[in-house]
């Protein structure tokens, strides 16, 4: 499940060709360069289903602040985007 749930994100982001400033309100440019595009969506996806303390957990992709990286957050990419 959570390979296909990665493979959607990634294929939306394609399909949209998103690239987003990152002055918007949301907090989606995973990785600090200045754009939301398909490599902080690569960082959302490698972060998928795992918690604070986790190998591979990255907080900037915690975006509800949970602990946990879950569909929650991939929801908050999505609708930011």
């Amino acid at each position: 499940m959570r390979k296909l749930l990665s493979g959607g994100l990634f294929a939306a982001a394609l399909f949209y060709g998103f690239t987003a400033s990152a002055e918007n309100s949301c907090q989606t440019d995973l990785n600090g360069d200045g754009v939301t595009n398909e490599a902080d969506v690569a960082i959302l996806q490698g972060s998928l289903g795992k918690s604070q303390g986790d190998e591979g957990y990255v907080a900037a992709a915690d975006l509800d602040g949970s602990g946990s990286v879950t569909t929650a957050d991939y929801g908050i990419f999505l609708s930011c985007n």
